[in-house]
């Protein structure tokens, strides 16, 4: 079967108006040479809604212009906020926008001579679904449209999860002893959360994780959303310490879990563990 193609019916009549002035604007300049909707707004699985933003991509001859300056986006509207990132894959740079009638952009603008060898980290995001609104002839080639499955965790990839979380739980707490409490709490809210979500997607194995945090309350499970909640703390001493203990014992559990399903071993003494802290 092919790709599904976008239903454009579907597309918010703003999103659809501002699509029709980028090709329309793309069409005039010599430099851009192909323009590709990617995101939300071009996938049929998880769609985009009222707070989803669109992603443009700008095949251009030079993107340095686009990134220097941001005067050609008075072309789609009045800028509230602009600002320049590095795209989470690809390798390239990405301009994104706030209208200030509530519109969020992101434009990815990489050179030209990268649509035909667009990088291979993008392929899950263009199997998610992308249109390609306009092209004066160059051709737009994406990596396989296929969203890869990660293999199982390994022995050394559980031993070295496991050894982080720990060594940074006793390091947290240590902080917090210390007095350093917006440093503890930082490691317990962001440092430690995104250790647990990886033995999460380890847990989820077989299922469409995403990547990063995105979706996790569609996949890590009801059980482990919940016994998340309570790991996270006030910004006072006794909560933060309450909340280590907490995000440790969830730790252990889906370290457990995880070690069971793929016939792993946990190598790390929690008892001396919780001992310590």
């Amino acid at each position: 079967m092919g790709r599904p193609k976008l239903d454009f019916a579907s597309v918010e009549p703003r999103v659809r108006a501002f699509l029709d002035e980028v090709v329309a604007w793309a069409s005039d300049r010599e430099d851009i040479r192909a323009v590709v909707l990617l995101g939300s707004q071009a996938r049929a699985a998880s769609p985009a809604d009222e707070h989803s933003d669109v992603d443009v991509v700008l095949f251009a001859d030079d993107p340095d212009p686009y990134f220097s300056e941001g005067d050609w986006l008075s072309r789609f509207g009045e800028p509230l906020l602009s600002f320049v990132e590095a795209t989470p894959v690809g390798g390239f740079a990405e301009r994104r926008v706030l209208f200030r009638d509530g519109l969020e952009v992101d434009f990815v603008v990489p050179p030209a001579g990268a649509a035909q060898e667009i990088p291979a980290d993008t392929g899950p995001v263009f199997a998610r679904g992308f249109e390609v609104l306009y092209h004066d002839g160059l051709g737009v080639t994406p990596p396989p449209a296929a969203i890869p499955q990660p293999p199982p965790p390994t022995q050394a990839e559980l031993d070295q999860s496991s050894n982080e979380f720990w060594y940074h739980l006793l390091w947290a707490a240590k902080k917090l002893r210390r007095g350093e409490l917006l440093l503890a709490k930082q490691a317990c809210d962001c440092r430690l959360t995104t250790q647990i979500v990886e033995l999460a997607r380890w847990r989820a194995h077989g299922s469409d994780t995403w990547h990063g945090l995105r979706f996790f309350e569609h996949w890590a499970g009801d059980d482990v959303v919940e016994a998340l909640r309570p790991t996270f703390a006030a910004y006072d001493a006794e909560d933060v310490a309450r909340a280590l203990r907490a995000k440790g014992e969830l730790f252990g559990r889906l370290e457990d879990e995880v070690a069971a399903r793929f016939g792993l071993a946990v190598s790390v003494d929690r008892e001396e563990i919780f001992r310590r802290l």
